[in-house]
């Protein structure tokens, strides 16, 4: 098993590798010493999530497991479907998954994300709207991470109104 540590405007992000593939992203933190990426993988890893604070990149194309179960898998698979600056609640996703009395197994789902920022519960909010918790450094790093993504959200014009 192979991680690095870098510091990014949300705070430190701690990155697992096994094997082929990415297997944690996890919040680690204020800042913290950086411990730098070691293995090709890590490096890409580290580069799209520099990428993504740049405002650059607006979909994460790594290998990924999360180490979870079935069910919460399955949440997950849902959830890296939200596209950039989009935002989905706990009951869709719950809905996504075939079983809409499942909100609370996805906030669950949500607070044990070991993927963040790739597998974006920071894209996930209440029924009502509101913003919820997060587990990776609380709700004015989602509210940070909402904002910046409306703020980089490409610009689409249609050709037939102009």
């Amino acid at each position: 098993m192979d991680f690095a540590v870098v510091n990014t405007p949300i705070g430190a992000l701690h990155f697992t590798q096994e094997d082929d593939f990415i297997t944690e992203i996890k919040y680690a933190g204020k800042y913290v010493a950086e411990v730098p990426p070691q293995t090709a993988l890590l490096k890409e890893a580290v580069k799209q999530v520099n990428s993504y604070f740049l405002g650059e990149l607006k979909e994460f194309t790594l290998p990924l497991n999360p180490k979870v179960t079935p069910y919460r898998k399955k949440v997950l698979e849902q959830l890296a479907k939200v596209p950039y600056a989009a935002t989905v609640t706990y009951r869709d996703l719950a809905v996504a998954t075939g079983n809409a009395k499942a909100v609370r197994a996805v906030g669950s789902a949500m607070r044990t994300n070991p993927i963040i920022l790739a597998i974006p519960c920071h894209r996930v909010l209440k029924s009502d709207g509101s913003m919820g918790n997060y587990s990776a450094g609380g709700p004015s790093n989602k509210d940070w991470l909402l904002t910046f993504e409306k703020q980089n959200k490409p610009f689409l014009v249609e050709i037939e109104k102009l």
